[in-house]
């Protein structure tokens, strides 16, 4: 565990230490100038209304939780999401957290895994769309795109199927004692509650529609960016980019994504004649609006961190 964070670290500041050093300098410090008060306000009001939706979205799959809980410990799997090495550190501790506030265990878990697939299922169709209306866009990233896609709809049927229920809950079905006995048990609530969340489908496509007005805010995002420093490019373009970033973030390579990150943009954004500095001056700004929403998140742990601990009547 220790050497993993220490190889991420390194990859992390490898990564961003070779970019910065191809870039001059005054020139990054001149893209931001170009970056107005008004566009950055705006900019940070749109994240947290991106951020206020994805609380509701996961509260679509599981609306026995008190939303207002809901969107607390949204911020706060935030904070650990970004401090925390692995990128589903914040929805371990968001699905722990709301476990321990309710009666029925694997219940939170379950919103928690079917509200990352389907905002994945919607990141990839979007990017995957975007593909095919542009020939600059990579083979291997459409391919990518478009597998994730029909994989994560054959896993959700698949997991909505009882017999498919059945055999998951006969798999943990073993002999046990002390921690092994709860973890069993705990994965057998899971099973169940998955299928019964999946058997909901007017959920679920709630869940998929907010979740394409996340990407979609999130897109708008890189897009008044882009026009504050006067990036001339399609919405196509900048939903590849935005997608394409957002899965190779997936990778357990990095501390918080920094420097994959960096890299990405700036990768992404040359295939439409975007320079280095313009791209990191995007992807510095928009790594800063995670951070204030940790921030936000840090605060919320600290002014009620066991709240939402106490189970409900």
């Amino acid at each position: 565990m220790i050497r993993s964070v220490w190889f991420k670290a390194v990859v992390s500041l490898a990564l961003l230490a070779w970019l910065l050093a191809r870039t001059p300098l005054a020139a990054l410090i001149h893209e931001f100038s170009r970056l107005d008060a008004g566009t950055l306000i705006l900019g940070g009001a749109l994240a947290l209304l991106a951020w206020w939706l994805s609380a509701v979205r996961w509260w679509c799959i599981a609306p026995e939780f008190r939303l207002a809980e809901v969107v607390r410990m949204t911020f706060i799997a935030l904070f650990y999401g970004t401090v925390l090495p692995g990128q589903v550190a914040g929805d371990v501790v968001k699905a722990y957290r709301l476990s321990a506030s309710q009666q029925h265990g694997g219940h939170a878990a379950a919103a928690t895994l079917i509200d990352r697939g389907v905002a994945m299922l919607a990141l990839f169709l979007i990017g995957g769309i975007a593909t095919t209306q542009l020939s600059e866009a990579p083979d291997g990233l459409r391919i990518a795109l478009w597998i994730c896609c029909a994989g994560l709809v054959c896993g959700g049927g698949l997991l909505a199927v009882p017999s498919v229920r059945d055999r998951l809950v006969a798999s943990t079905q073993m002999s046990g004692s002390g921690r092994l006995a709860r973890a069993l048990e705990f994965l057998q609530r899971l099973a169940h509650a998955l299928h019964d969340a999946l058997r909901r489908p007017k959920r679920i496509l709630a869940c998929f529609v907010l979740a394409l007005v996340f990407h979609a805010i999130c897109v708008v995002i890189h897009m008044l960016l882009g026009h504050a420093l006067g990036i001339a490019i399609g919405i196509n373009a900048w939903c590849l980019v935005y997608a394409g970033v957002s899965v190779l973030m997936l990778l357990p390579v990095s501390v918080a994504g920094i420097g994959l990150r960096e890299g990405s943009y700036v990768g992404l954004l040359a295939l439409f004649g975007v320079n280095r500095e313009t791209a990191l001056a995007i992807s510095i700004t928009f790594f800063a609006y995670t951070l204030f929403g940790a921030l936000l998140g840090l605060m919320a742990e600290i002014v009620a961190p066991r709240s939402g601990q106490e189970k409900t009547p």
